[in-house]
């Protein structure tokens, strides 16, 4: 009977050192995982400008990938289904982060032989990258939906508890949320919608060109006429943490495209080139701005503002829109007809103005 104690003993001592050895061997085996993840991940990050080396890790990875399909086949259970999986969706994974790559490798080799780009779009690659995705999702959002813009921003979830007034507020509130995230070209044409507010409270009449023409602007953001001038004015909303200052050849050009509108256009009045920013002119973009009377406004920070716009149609409705809708940037305020910027959707239906329709478009 003392045998057989002796004997449970040493077994229940083998099944625990067993277990032991087998828990610290997979946790071993986890952490040169992790190590050989973040090696590969340091040396793709620090070989932006050598392609060939990408591929040369994307083919350890691959290794890699298929010692993990291995396991899942030969061992003691296999789990054919679960590894053609797994060898399937690191496939897909793989090409997504080989393009990726190829695309930050491309940028940043462009902005290594022109280095003004870098500074033009005041942007990282990775910034850049999800801009773009971010554009591209929104536009899709756009195309299927093809109903209410506002739909973007308050769920089906929520829709039929709201009110419309408190769905339209909801929206706007989370359109001007600044945590979220927004495509390059929104986040500029809020900067020159604001641009454009405060010459409109100086007397100006407003024509936002950039946004209304979008990519066909020819570098004109905003068109501003008084009795006295025309102003041809270029935005850019530039970080002032990055401290990336405008280069002389965003002054060059907004020269340029002020003598074209004049000569386009024929104006009876000479077309003045501003530029409004909200940092900083480098010293070489000083002395253009000086030599070619561009005029410029430094450290021009963005700030709230009433942004709902009311107006009054020919046949004198009232009518109230949305920065998200589609007519938002051609509607001119004209304070001498009764017409006005609104903070809230309450204060403009208040003053007796309703929503622009929706937009049904193919």
């Amino acid at each position: 009977m003392e045998n057989f104690g002796t004997f449970t003993l040493i077994a229940l001592s083998c099944v625990i050192t067993y277990i032991v050895s087998h828990v610290a061997l997979k946790l071993r085996l986890k952490q040169i995982s992790n190590l050989f993840e973040s090696t590969l991940k340091k040396i793709r990050d620090d070989s932006v400008l050598m392609p060939a080396l990408v591929f040369w890790i994307d083919s350890i990875q691959e290794y890699y990938d298929q010692a993990l399909s291995d396991r899942l086949i030969y061992k003691k259970r296999p789990a054919k289904k679960a590894a053609d999986e797994v060898k399937e969706a690191r496939a897909l994974a793989l090409k997504n982060k080989r393009d990726f790559l190829l695309l930050r490798n491309r940028l940043v080799a462009y902005e290594s032989l022109a280095p003004w780009l870098a500074d033009y779009v005041d942007l990282t690659v990775d910034e850049f990258i999800t801009s773009l995705r971010e554009s591209r999702e929104t536009n899709n959002r756009d195309f299927e939906t093809a109903t209410d813009p506002i739909e973007r921003y308050v769920p089906k979830t929520e829709w039929n508890k709201l009110s419309e007034t408190k769905r339209n507020q909801l929206a706007l509130d989370r359109y001007l949320d600044p945590t979220r995230k927004k495509d390059l070209w929104k986040i500029g044409i809020d900067y020159e919608r604001y641009v454009g507010y405060k010459f409109e409270q100086n007397g100006y009449k407003m024509i936002y060109h950039g946004a209304i023409n979008e990519k066909e602007d020819l570098g004109i953001d905003l068109i501003c006429e008084n009795d006295d001038e025309i102003l041809s004015i270029q935005c850019k909303r530039l970080s002032v943490v990055k401290e990336i200052p405008v280069r002389e050849n965003v002054i060059a050009q907004i020269y340029g495209a002020s003598r074209f509108l004049e000569m386009k256009a024929d104006y009876k009045k000479k077309v003045k080139p501003v530029l409004v920013t909200t940092y900083q002119l480098s010293d070489e973009a000083q002395d253009f701005a000086k030599h070619l009377g561009v005029q410029v406004f430094e450290n021009f920070e963005m700030n709230s503002y009433p942004i709902i716009k009311c107006n009054i149609s020919n046949s004198k409705e009232k009518i109230y829109h949305l920065p998200m809708d589609q007519q938002y940037d051609r509607v001119i305020i004209d304070p001498s007809k009764g017409e006005f910027y609104a903070k809230t959707i309450v204060e403009a239906e208040k003053a007796g103005f309703r929503r622009a329709f929706r937009w049904h478009g193919t």
